[in-house]
């Protein structure tokens, strides 16, 4: 399926392979991108911060290069982040995309929260892939940490026919699946192509 016309789908290029974005927990809950993104850009923030005792200037101005890089003290790494931003568009074929908004909806939110079970009283873990074969980006595994919808079309009679969603998740490199108990960085290696699309829809 092609735009309908909007100025911003110059930023999305189809293609055979599109990112998808799927629950590990429940693998059918998932999300095909109409129109891939143009980029992604990955942020990984590493922190490194100055030895207390290494306050004075002048000692440290004559030693060498190397001992100077002793000064830093290395204090962790941050889970890596990544913006993405999906176009539905249903304007062509008139189709609601209402159906690809829930589902985004719903693999950001808390699955089941009267149960017992802690698993389930939280998000869904998720996996986002994008390509075919052992080429491919690598899976990524992570949470959702924030969802924005923008609506920009509707027919005559209400039905949503175009949305912008941005979503940011930050990475979550082990993590367990609800459906397998298996850690998802096992389940991420077995991947071979996310099973069909929640509602499958012709896409451009």
């Amino acid at each position: 399926m092609s735009g309908g016309g909007g100025g911003n789908d110059s930023a999305f290029l189809p293609a055979r392979a599109k990112l998808r974005i799927a629950s590990i927990d429940h693998p059918d809950l998932q999300i095909c991108a109409q129109y891939n993104p143009k980029e992604l850009s990955i942020t990984k923030s590493i922190k490194w911060e100055p030895h207390k005792d290494s306050d004075n200037k002048t000692e440290r101005n004559n030693r060498s290069a190397q001992s100077q890089q002793d000064d830093l003290s290395f204090g962790g790494g941050e889970p890596r982040t990544i913006t993405i931003e999906f176009l539905f568009d249903g304007y062509e074929t008139q189709t609601s995309i209402e159906p690809d908004v829930e589902a985004l909806e719903k693999l950001s939110s808390v699955q089941d929260s009267p149960s017992n079970d802690s698993a389930l009283k939280r998000p869904h873990h998720c996996i986002i892939t994008w390509g075919i074969g052992n080429q491919r980006m690598r899976p990524f595994l992570c949470v959702i940490n924030k969802l924005d919808v923008k609506y920009q079309m509707w027919d005559t009679t209400g039905l949503p026919l175009r949305a912008t969603c941005t979503i940011s998740v930050t990475e979550a490199i082990r993590m367990k699946s609800q459906a397998s108990g298996a850690p998802a960085e096992v389940e991420g290696r077995r991947e071979r192509g996310l099973r069909p699309a929640l509602r499958p829809r012709p896409r451009g």
